[in-house]
């Protein structure tokens, strides 16, 4: 459930955050994703007395913060400014094959069959729902396209290297940290971007408020804490549900009709996260 959840969260960025570069710099939607996060995270960790860290975990910290926070929210955010929804879906659901292939490289999982065909699964129809065959290879779009594939590697990457500080340490105390540190590795774009702000109006608060609680703080949280007690590939093989959330969520708020592909891809992307996370519960037995 906090799996699914999760992916609900992140599955509102995409839909929202394209609205939303459409008034507000990039740059400064990450930077006060990034300053909400610290706030929020920040608080709630001083209450629950969790921002204790080990000198000796500080340079993994680190690169988690800029793999996991800064990049990911600064490669994401930017690329989908720059090239179309279809593409940054697709390319955003290559984040399980990465965070497999790094897992296993790194010897942090062993090879699950099972798993590995659940992804590839899953993968065929969530690119088979955003319509891969509306790619576009666009020169225009190309720039945006690597830097969701970049932040697709460096999400997966992330998956995999803070899984044992996600045991170790509060969920809400570790991404408070990460947030902290992420935050001056953002600033600089983030400042200068701020001039090119629009008058700041209720409809550009309401994106802004958005974007921290739901696809921020609620999606980062929920994921956190899902890596205590799942593998690093079971969490991101999740993420191919974000597709199928965000139609559904078009069927409701935009008044759209349920169509055949709709419901084939989705029990396609359904099929191959049941089979994913089955190698889990047979690796638990």
């Amino acid at each position: 459930m906090v799996l699914l959840l999760a992916q609900v969260c992140f599955a509102s960025l995409p839909v929202v955050g394209k609205l939303a570069v459409a008034e507000i710099p990039p740059a400064v939607i990450v930077l006060v994703r990034m300053i909400g996060g610290v706030l929020v995270f920040g608080v709630l960790a001083q209450r629950r007395g969790a921002l204790r860290v080990q000198a000796r975990d500080l340079p993994l910290i680190v690169v988690c913060a800029l793999l996991g926070v800064a990049a990911n929210q600064e490669l994401f955010v930017q690329g989908l400014a720059r090239t179309t929804a279809t593409n940054a879906s697709v390319l955003a659901a290559t984040i399980p094959v990465f965070t497999a292939v790094v897992a296993i490289a790194a010897k942090r999982e062993p090879v699950r069959p099972r798993r590995l065909l659940g992804i590839g699964v899953a993968f065929a129809g969530a690119a088979a729902l955003v319509g891969i065959d509306q790619l576009s290879t666009s020169p225009e779009h190309s720039v945006g396209s690597a830097m969701v594939l970049v932040n697709s590697l460096t999400y997966g990457t992330y998956l995999v290297i803070v899984r044992p500080l996600a045991q170790r340490y509060d969920p809400i105390g570790l991404l408070a940290l990460l947030f902290a540190l992420g935050t001056p590795m953002v600033a600089p774009l983030g400042v200068a971007a701020w001039s090119d702000m629009p008058p700041v109006d209720a409809r550009v608060l309401a994106f802004l408020a958005f974007l921290i609680a739901v696809p921020t703080v609620g999606a980062y949280g929920l994921v956190q804490t899902a890596l205590r007690h799942a593998d690093a590939s079971l969490v991101a093989a999740y993420i191919y549900l974000q597709p199928v959330l965000a139609t559904l969520g078009a069927l409701v708020l935009l008044d759209e009709h349920p169509t055949l592909r709709l419901v084939i891809c989705g029990a396609v992307v359904l099929g191959g996260v049941w089979l994913a996370t089955g190698s889990a519960r047979i690796r638990r037995r």
